[in-house]
């Protein structure tokens, strides 16, 4: 209808597109820094075993910086009575409230997993917090940052604790420090603490019956605190430091931790056992908690031991119990909560120092010494001594390079069930189990060194000296690093050092790519290992192109005097200061050794992200005799480049868009010095340094300098090496070992038994004509960079084989590979590979990389498989017996060798032919090496090779996708071959035999490993991942359950985790059943590592599922098939399938939405995902990563069911009375029904874009229906039931006619009214509903203008009512729309007005009318197209009475109705400005005659119809309601009609054809309108009074 404003579709969405989603902000904590510190603190712990309970004391002196009146205390999971809490001896008034009890689901609380908003917001306290931080000078000397300072404390006064020490010892008052002056100038604060929960603080192993490991219990510490505080109560603040003293109680032996002496003690304690069983429990005292844990006597016996941080001061047997023992510790230099920690088990220890150190070491360390304990569960003291054997040469290594151990000795501790693999703390090292291994094991003792020496250095820097801010987190982890490859340098020789700095320099390039800064990362290492990995990839490359700069300065020996003067005056100072460390301080030192300024340096490395990548054109000027070259930075390109998702690195992905961790500033020109060096004709190499600048263009053009004048020194230097290669052994005084690498093999009979290929002469040619031989970029490794250049293929060849660097022959590798792309497989590259393989001169890293690039030159066309013939020779020619295929027994003394063997069977398992498929002779020659193994006369295990023969034999099953496809579009024929010759051939089986010899291979080792275990049960391992692979690859068919059984709590732990990776890989993420099993294991695994590594795989399988990993496009799009058979690919349906598949694998949004859409409706997986958020195993950490999982997985529900119990009340029921008794009864009764009614105030409404004005032109008091006008398109309402009357109250003073409601509708407020019909047979039943809409109606004049449905209205929250008049006297009529979309013919009469035509009736509705004689009229606009502040700019004007006149031109479209037969919904309009006491009746002669009109529907459209004339002898109904009628213009009686604004708005008119009428022109006095003249209504908006009902 006219009025009726629909929202603008395209305006909305330039609002969504302009505006950008707000950047996601963390919570903030506003608290400000205490102003106290810790100046010491004393724990004493008693641990029982068999009940898995830890209570204790703490005492904390606090002293003030300031005047200070209560202080706060950190304590998670603790059960603490504050009547018990001290200060100074005084009781004092204290509060506790557990933080972790905000992450418990409340007993009233209804929720699923789409209310995770819900929960994080209650579980706000535990989460991440932005702060202001607080520099490590400033906790030291002024202050303190609790972390949540959950037990508040009130400090005595003065005066209550001079009063309550006076008689206290001398000892006593120092420990309160009272001053000699009466001042106290500390408070000790002593809280008795009991851990009722302690998955967060300690994990206890072996103290379940299921659990046969021997049992102990350890510490867990995190990167950001919260897990000191769940140990005991203490400032868990990492800047706050001071000494310490622990005091750890325990049992004394294994057997008394679970209470079972041995038999020769059983008949002693039986009675003491009965005594204690027959006392009864105290009220609220726990039940005990029975353990059925079964000890051999030998186990009995073994005895317990504490390891701690600090050194042992003490040991003693308890005093009341015999069957305790007491260990102190202590520290005496001021360290922070998070690195104290200790173990308590049956551990073995073991004096590595004494072992390991001889004496002329002994010597010469003299007090610098470091003494250094081994401690181990029995039995596997071996293990710690072959892992740990490098540990005592490392700490003697730091000792004489960089400066004293700063404590007295170091404790390294290895336990079960650690989710890292080493966490350092004061003195001591927690390890884990899984980094020890037998000696005869050779395949991680580099990494696992690696990992004990970097636990080792953190003592200097991340223990002793520990970071300024989260800023400088990197430096102090960059300098362990450093200290760690500086000791692996000199243990492994420097091309291990060089190569390995390489490999993590080319992998820091492609994963520094939006990444945060190294400065801003210290922020976010709260959200997993994975930003903690990343700093330690780059951090130590940072400081090694550092350290490499200040090198070549004058006088300057790196950083290493840098970190030795450092070290040394942490040690010896004495001051706070010294023993932290800042990233300015630390760059200024460097400045000043290296004198020169590194502002840029740290600006483009430390504050900005990413890594250079240059493209290097060089071209060699003849004229002027330089080389010309060209740098240019191209790291912008990499940056735009949209990175593909990967679903290993989808849970990082999701963790940082969610925390607002945004890419750190990209640098756009990197500068610096570099190093380029140039071997000129004559083999001499010249080194030439440029300056990168910063340049606009980002490239940067420099002239190098050309030395050599002749080019005949190459060639005779050629012909040289020729002659030297010919001979054969080259005796030229080692010229031949001197020049060339790779120079195997060069016989003519030789090259022709390994097919090896020489340069054809046009190449030779070009090389001859060459000024150059290679260039070399970056000589001196300064950069961290990506390095392009257009050198020929053979300069690279020439680096390769002559270039003694590691690092120089990595790169030529590296060009190799990624020249293959544009070359393809060739076979002299192949014998360039072939050759650096054979060649034992070469770093083993190198010939790896050889072997690994083999199999790409391995295709039948063009080299005919010379890549597999160069790799099964090679093998052939090391490890076989001369002339045979048959292997020699395994050798792997010298470990160079090992790893070339058991990479080349990996190697050949991954040829492909053309048809996608490995071939036969690659295949045998894997199965072969598998069965005829021997390793009878080898002194190591041949287990990890075993290992890869596995997986390289499942893995030369699985065909190639590409090329199988490739094949079969290729592979259709349509000549006219002999169908019966095509069928004669016969299918070859031997594909399927050897799968079945495979599987049954792979099932041998798997059975193996049952009756005899490998290590770490590496042959299961090892066949899981084989049966993955070839299942995922359907070559065999699924079998879940063969990995569902090895998930069972008995296995080990590394097989449990492998077979829930198996599972998650092979889609059993669409079984709701699997799901619901995995996250049980995830929420109740007792081991912190399992849980940990099954939540990492369930979230790679999320990633996959994100990304459409096991989704095909074509498989998507829709086909149609046709009659005949065929099927028509729909190309469009295919390319729309195409594009969305590759938006989720770029967009994380995209990826985001589709894996919501899939997991939104799985009821399972909620129901199984919340469970797992209850279980009390799970860490605050875990329960945290479990609720960012469910935001990933379900969209945000904003409501929550809550349930409350009825509230109780007693009854008293007198039974029989007799003489000396009275019985009484008590019954408790539940109340469902409140004793009196009590009034709510109505919500407020939600905002909805849609908002109607009604219109109630009637002539008694105004009242509207809630509802509100749909659009055209919506079908009419099914018939209504009528309205109830409502109970009939007192009636008041009619008041002033109320102004309707301007009000917003909503979906849930519209209220569907039935249609009008025309009379019929049912008119005495639509009478009868008239009479109930009219008492209705009365009733809520009554009540001061209120509609009928008042109860609904008052939810609406109202705030204001419009006073609506009609101005003209026309009363026009208004019908419905009729359901018949089409209608008959209309006819006209002799007054020129239509007359409509005749419709069937339409179906009955209820009438809503007013009180009055007569029916209402209502009519709705929809006003959701004007602004909400024009809107309130209205109700906001000061003016009462505002008139707006709006044109109405569709009158002559509304259907006009016979006047003979009583209408139920038509009404008179209302005339303007009727006062209370008017008395003129409605038959005025001036106001003409009226006509019934009916209300419009709601859901009914307006259309143009045919009308009908009106009656002029149309019936008056007087009554009550006439009094408060209006006067018609005409009249006599009534108001001068005020002049109208200027800010009335024509409304638009339903007919096309009618001009509108100028505002001011005067209403015209007809009865009837002429048609096509717009009639005025004017519409007053009163502002409400204080009185009016919302």
């Amino acid at each position: 209808m006219p009025g009726a404003v629909e929202p603008e579709p395209a305006a909305a969405a330039a609002a969504a597109a302009a505006g950008d989603t707000p950047p996601i902000e963390l919570p903030i904590d506003d608290t400000p820094p205490r102003p106290y510190v810790v100046f010491n603190q004393n724990v004493d712990i008693e641990i029982d075993f068999a009940q898995r309970r830890v209570h204790g004391r703490s005492d904390i002196l606090i002293c003030p910086t300031a005047d200070v009146s209560e202080v706060f205390i950190d304590a998670r999971q603790c059960d603490i009575d504050v009547s018990q809490i001290t200060v100074s001896n005084c009781e004092v008034e204290a509060s506790y409230q557990d933080p972790c009890e905000w992450a418990d689901t409340p007993d009233n609380y209804e929720w699923s997993a789409s209310q995770w908003g819900i929960r994080k917001h209650r579980m706000e306290p535990l989460l991440h917090h932005r702060r202001k931080e607080v520099s490590a000078l400033d906790h030291d000397l002024k202050c303190c940052t609790p972390l949540n300072g959950s037990i508040k404390v009130k400090l005595p006064s003065v005066d209550e604790v001079v009063q309550k020490n006076r008689n206290a010892q001398r000892s006593d008052q120092q420990d309160v420090l009272l001053n000699s002056d009466g001042t106290v100038g500390g408070y000790r604060i002593r809280i008795p603490f009991k851990l009722k929960k302690h998955s967060d603080g300690l994990h206890f192993v072996g103290c379940d019956e299921a659990d046969t490991r021997y049992a102990h219990v350890y510490t867990r510490h995190s990167v950001e605190p919260g897990t000191a505080s769940a140990i005991f109560p203490c400032i868990d603040d990492p800047g706050s430091r001071n000494s310490w003293k622990l005091s750890i109680t325990f049992p004394r032996t294994l057997g008394d931790a679970f209470h079972q002496p041995l038999a020769t003690q059983q008949q002693q304690t039986k009675s003491a056992d009965a005594k204690n069983e027959s006392r009864k429990r105290k009220h609220g005292e726990e039940e005990p908690r029975r353990n059925e844990i079964v000890l051999m006597e030998d186990d009995k016996m073994l005895e317990m031991t504490a390891v701690c941080s600090g050194y042992l001061t003490g040991e003693v047997t308890h005093r009341e119990d015999e069957t305790k023992k007491t260990m102190t510790f202590e520290i005496d230099r001021n360290k922070a909560a998070k690195h104290i920690g200790f173990a308590v088990g049956p551990f073995e220890h073991i004096d590595l120092w004494l072992e390991l150190r001889s004496e002329e070491d002994d010597t010469k360390l003299g007090v610098n010494a470091v003494k250094v304990h081994g401690y181990c569960l029995p039995g596997r003291a071996e293990e710690v001594r072959n892992a740990c054997c490098a540990l005592v040469p490392a700490i003697d290594h730091f000792v004489l390079t960089f400066g004293r151990y700063p404590f007295e000795s170091y404790k390294i501790c290895f336990v079960d069930d650690m989710v890292e693999d080493t966490i350092p703390l004061c003195a001591f090292s927690l390890c884990s189990t899984r980094l020890l291994c037998p000696p005869d094991i050779v395949d991680y003792e580099v990494e696992t060194t690696r990992k004990l020496v970097y636990s080792l250095a953190s003592q200097w820097f991340g223990v002793n000296i520990v970071p300024n801010t989260k800023g400088d987190i990197w430096l102090v982890v960059g300098i362990a690093w450093f200290l760690t490859e500086h000791f692996m340098k000199a243990l492994c020789g420097n091309n291990e050092f060089r190569f390995r700095m390489k490999s993590m320099s080319d992998r820091l390039v492609e994963t520094d790519i939006k990444r945060p800064s190294l400065q801003d990362i210290g922020e976010h290492l709260y959200l997993g290992s994975f930003e903690v990995d990343f700093m330690n990839l780059k951090a130590p490359l940072v400081l090694f192109i550092l350290d490499r700069r200040l090198s070549k300065s004058s006088s300057s020996t790196g950083i290493s005097k840098i970190i030795s003067r450092m070290v040394s005056k942490a040690n010896t100072s004495g001051q706070a200061s010294d023993e932290v460390l800042g990233s300015d301080a630390f760059r200024r030192a460097c400045e000043k050794a290296g004198n020169t300024r590194l502002e840029q340096f740290w600006n483009q490395w430390v504050i900005m992200s990413g890594c250079p990548r240059f493209d290097v054109y060089q071209r060699f000027n003849k004229k002027r005799l330089c080389v010309e070259m060209t740098i240019r930075q191209t790291q912008d390109i990499a940056y735009m480049k949209p990175r593909p998702l990967d679903k290993n690195d989808f849970w990082r992905d999701v963790m940082e868009e969610n925390h607002a961790v945004y890419a750190g500033e990209p640098q756009q020109a990197f500068t610096g010095p570099m190093t380029i060096r140039i071997h000129e004709a004559d083999g001499t190499p010249y080194e030439h340094i440029v300056e990168i600048r910063e340049d606009a263009g980002r490239s940067v053009k420099f002239e190098i300098p050309y030395n050599t004048k002749y080019k005949r020194l190459k060639r005779n230097r050629r012909q040289r090496e020729r002659a030297m290669a010919s001979s054969a052994k080259g005796n030229d005084d080692g010229h031949r070992e001197l020049y060339y690498l790779g120079d195997v093999m060069q016989q003519p009979d030789e090259m022709e038994e390994w097919d090896f290929r020489d340069w054809d002469e046009e190449t030779e040619s070009k090389m001859d004509q060459e000024s150059y031989e290679w260039i070399r970029m970056d000589a001196d490794f300064e950069w961290i960079c990506e390095m392009t250049t257009n050198l020929p293929a053979y300069m690279y060849a020439s680096q390769l084989q002559q270039d003694r660097d590691v690092v120089a022959q990595q790169d030529s590798m590296l060009f190799l590979h990624r020249s293959f792309s544009k070359t393809g497989p060739h076979p002299l590259v192949s014998t360039i590979l072939a050759r650096t393989l054979l060649d034992p001169r070469y770093y083993y890293g190198i010939r790896l990389m050889a072997a690994e690039e083999l199999p790409r030159h391995a295709v039948h066309e063009p080299v005919n498989w010379i890549g597999l013939r160069h790799l099964l020779k090679i093998y052939r020619h090391f490890f076989c017996q001369p002339g045979t295929n048959i292997p020699l027994p395994n050798d792997f003394s010298d470990r160079r060798d090992y790893l070339v063997q058991r990479t080349i069977p990996a190697a050949v398992a991954r040829i492909r032919g053309e048809d996608g498929k490995c071939p036969k002779d690659a295949r045998r020659f894997i199965l072969e090496l598998l069965q005829l193994n021997d390793n009878t006369s080898n002194i190591y295990s041949d287990q990890p090779y075993i290992c890869v023969l596995i997986r390289s034999l499942a893995l030369c099953l699985i065909p190639d996708e590409k090329k199988s496809k490739q094949q079969k579009s290729m592979s259709f024929a349509f000549d006219d071959a002999d169908e019966d010759e095509v069928m004669a051939e016969a299918p070859d089986s031997e594909p399927e035999e050897f799968r079945d010899l495979v599987v049954e291979e792979i099932e041998r080792f798997r059975r193996m490993d049952e009756y005899s275990p490998s290590w770490q049960n590496c042959f299961t391992t090892a066949t899981l991942d084989a049966y993955c692979m070839l299942m995922k690859a359907e070559v065999i068919p699924k079998n879940v359950s063969l990995f569902v059984e090895y998930l069972l709590d008995q296995n080990y732990d590394l097989v449990r985790i492998k077979a829930c990776e198996c599972l998650v890989e092979l889609g059993i993420l669409d079984h709701p059943i699997c799901v619901r099993f995995i996250l049980l294991l995830v929420s109740t695994d007792p081991s912190p590592f399992i849980r940990d590594r099954m939540f990492k795989a369930l979230c790679r399988g999320f990633g996959g599922v994100a990304i459409g990993e096991n989704e095909q496009p074509e498989k998507q799009a829709p086909s149609q098939p046709a009659e005949d058979g065929l099927i028509v690919e729909q190309n469009d349906g295919i390319i729309e399938a195409r594009k969305k598949a590759k938006a989720r694998q770029e967009d994380l949004s995209v990826a985001l939405a589709a894996l919501r859409e899939k997991t939104a409706d799985d009821e399972n997986l909620q129901e199984a995902i919340w469970k797992a958020m209850d279980s009390p195993t799970l860490s605050i950490a875990e329960r945290i990563n479990i609720l960012e999982l469910c935001s990933v997985l379900f969209e945000e529900d904003q409501s929550l069911l809550l349930k409350f119990k009825y509230p109780t009340y007693w009854t008293v029921e007198r039974g029989e009375k007799s003489r000396h008794k009275c019985i009484v009864t008590f019954r408790r009764h539940f109340r469902t029904k409140p004793r009196k009614p009590y009034a709510t105030q109505p919500l407020p409404p939600k905002p909805e874009p849609k908002r109607t004005i009604t219109l109630n032109l009637n002539r008694n008091m105004s009242f509207s229906a809630k509802a509100a006008t749909p659009s055209a398109a919506q079908p009419p309402p099914l018939p209504a039931a009528p309205t109830p009357k409502p109970k009939s109250s007192e009636s008041a003073p009619t008041p002033k006619p109320t102004v309707p409601s301007l009000k917003q509708s909503t979906p849930k407020e519209k209220v569907p009214l039935p249609s009008v019909r025309q009379a019929g047979p049912q008119e005495p039943k639509e009478k009868s509903l008239q009479k109930q809409a009219k008492q209705l109606a009365m009733a809520a004049s009554s009540r001061g203008g209120t509609p009928s449905g008042s109860q609904e209205k008052q939810k609406t929250g109202e705030s204001h009512r419009d006073s609506i008049a009609v101005q003209p006297p026309m009363r026009p009529t208004i019908e419905l729309q009729q359901p018949e979309p089409k209608a008959a013919p209309s006819k006209t009469n002799g007054s020129s007005v239509q007359t409509p035509a005749k419709h069937p009736k339409p179906p009955k509705r209820a009438s809503t009318e007013g009180d009055g004689p007569r029916p209402t009229k209502i009519v709705k606009l929809n006003t959701s197209k004007i602004s909400r502040g024009e809107l309130e700019k209205l109700d906001k004007r000061s003016k009462p009475n505002l008139p707006v006149t709006v044109k109405f031109g569709g009158w002559d479209r509304l259907r006009k109705r016979k006047n003979d037969i009583p209408q139920a919904g038509s009404i008179r309009a209302a005339t303007k400005h009727r006062r209370p006491d008017d008395k003129s009746g409605v038959g005025n002669s001036s106001a003409g005659p009226a006509t019934p009109a009916t209300r419009i529907s709601e859901f009914a459209p307006i259309t143009s119809s045919p009308t009908a004339p009106s009656s002029s002898n149309a019936t008056a109904v007087s009554g009550p309601s006439s009094q408060h009628q209006s006067s018609q213009p005409g009249g006599s009686s009534g108001k001068p009609r005020k002049p109208l604004p200027e800010m009335r708005k024509p409304l638009p008119s339903a007919a096309p054809n009618n001009t509108p009428t100028p505002s001011k022109q005067p209403p015209p006095t007809s009865p009837l309108a002429p048609k096509g003249q717009p009639t005025k209504v004017k519409i007053k908006l009163k502002q409400p009074t204080a009185g009016s009902p919302s």
